[in-house]
């Protein structure tokens, strides 16, 4: 089927606030692939993302294998606490969450790559109900183990079709002298941030130490 594209605003929200002008907004019939290599950077993707949306009033979701969401630390970043959770432990799982959750939401997904019986149809599958339902969907994992010399086959390996993302990044966050900054690698940005593709490091201190207090 063909359409005509229009130059209208759509829904879309922040990841983190600080990544705007890198990576731009996360509009809504989108999936963005993240990496994270510490539970720090972990946090700071995972609560802000949900705080933002639902501080612009956006339908919210977080699916994970573990029970592993804090209702307090999301409390740091915003007082609406109209999130819903769900468990999932299969891409059948996953596949069957999207095809129940509201149209022109923020799905959240953690830990994703442990996923069991993936497959590149199930992407393809993903990608349909994402694009249908108009969904703004992250899909990340955290992990201590990364090769950094072929990131570009982390994801492959980690995400399987990373040509279905039109975000891929890797966050990591170090400290010096009591001073915070995320290191990110933007694999893949949507057209209009390809010149940002590359190696960046920002100052988070504020945001950092939300979580650490």
């Amino acid at each position: 089927m063909f359409f005509k594209p229009e130059d209208a605003e759509t829904r879309s929200i922040e990841l983190l606030d600080e990544l705007t002008g890198l990576v731009g907004s996360f509009e809504g019939g989108s999936v963005s692939g993240i990496i994270t290599t510490d539970a720090l950077s972990q946090a700071i993707l995972q609560y802000s993302t949900i705080a933002n949306a639902l501080n612009s009033e956006v339908p919210a979701y977080y699916l994970a294998p573990t029970n592993s969401f804090s209702l307090k630390l999301l409390s740091k970043l915003t007082e609406k606490k109209d999130i819903l959770l769900g468990r999932i432990y299969s891409m059948d799982d996953l596949l069957g969450a999207l095809k129940t959750v509201k149209e022109d939401s923020l799905v959240f997904v953690s830990s994703f790559s442990i996923l069991i019986d993936k497959s590149p149809e199930d992407m393809l599958a993903l990608r349909r109900i994402v694009d249908d339902k108009n969904l703004m969907t992250v899909l990340s994992h955290n992990t201590l183990e990364l090769n950094e010399l072929d990131l570009t086959g982390e994801f492959r390996r980690l995400f399987m079709l990373p040509e279905l993302f039109e975000l891929l990044m890797v966050m990591r966050t170090n400290s010096y002298r009591g001073h915070y900054r995320l290191n990110l690698s933007i694999i893949k940005a949507p057209p209009e941030f390809i010149r940002n593709i590359g190696e960046h490091s920002i100052p988070i201190d504020s945001k950092a130490k939300l979580f650490l207090e």
